[in-house]
């Protein structure tokens, strides 16, 4: 056993949530694994299965003090819940966009309040917060998604040097496409929008599409496993890119005006 360490991860209904709860189990960690559908988590392999609704305080706060109530301590967070909707920010109803935000910008602020304080009390703890490669440049029809990620990449710089004097660590991974069921969920969400051939972005839409169809994915077992490894690291980088295509970790890091100039000519 790793010393009983204690992992709390968030939104382990599918995909990198899910199998990170798997390989965090194998090396010998008590797993909480959480959803919002208790029910979603009945295959899942935890110590403990919890009810939990990140865009909701109350849930949260209930669901960190029955982690408390049990084992005492929580070691390591990973801010896994999330989606996307995409589409050009012209289109996109608002109302989805907040949603989007509720849960992959506020649902990471409520969950750092709430266990923030365990780890300070402690003296001890790492936040692994699941960015997004997305998060370092912006792409056409994905603004909204991108300015969500954008925004966990600088709450994650502030809070490292705000907890880092309770020996807390703080990083961001940011994946590449996985093969999970995010992107059926980034369908259902903005199928609408997308398919809308009467859309002065239709152009733009068509070319999005054709690109992530023919994108390759990584597996997501895989990607679970390398990022178990990043948070056991002694010292943790600010950020860790995962599983990331390097046509997208060059455009990550080439100068703003030629990215620009890039997609431009996709279009």
């Amino acid at each position: 056993m790793k010393d009983d360490k204690v992992v709390l991860i968030t939104g382990c209904s599918s995909g990198i949530g899910r199998e990170l709860c798997g390989t965090f189990m194998e090396k010998g960690f008590q797993v909480i694994a959480t959803a919002r559908n208790l029910e979603a988590l009945k295959d899942v392999t935890a110590a403990m299965k919890l009810s939990l609704d990140v865009t909701q305080k109350e849930s949260v706060d209930a669901a960190v003090l029955e982690v408390l109530s049990r084992f005492h301590k929580i070691d390591i967070l990973v801010n896994n819940a999330g989606f996307s909707v995409r589409g050009a920010l012209e289109e996109i109803d608002i109302r989805k966009i907040e949603s989007m935000f509720d849960v992959n910008v506020f649902g990471l602020i409520r969950m750092i309040q709430a266990v923030a304080p365990v780890m300070r009390q402690q003296r001890s703890g790492r936040i692994i917060n699941i960015g997004s490669i997305s998060g370092r440049f912006a792409q056409p029809i994905n603004s909204a998604y991108c300015a969500s990620k954008f925004a966990v990449e600088a709450l994650s710089d502030a809070l490292r040097l705000e907890l880092s004097p309770f020996n807390i660590q703080v990083t961001v991974i940011e994946p590449g496409p996985i093969k999970t069921h995010f992107f059926r969920t980034l369908e259902g969400n903005s199928s609408a929008i997308m398919t809308n051939e009467n859309s002065c972005y239709s152009g733009f839409y068509r070319a999005d599409s054709r690109r992530r169809s023919t994108q390759s994915m990584a597996d997501a077992k895989e990607a679970a496993s390398t990022i178990y490894e990043i948070t056991q690291k002694e010292q943790l980088r600010p950020r860790y890119q995962v599983a990331v295509p390097l046509i997208h970790s060059m455009l990550a890091s080439c100068p703003g005006s030629l990215r620009e100039y890039l997609f431009k000519k996709m279009h």
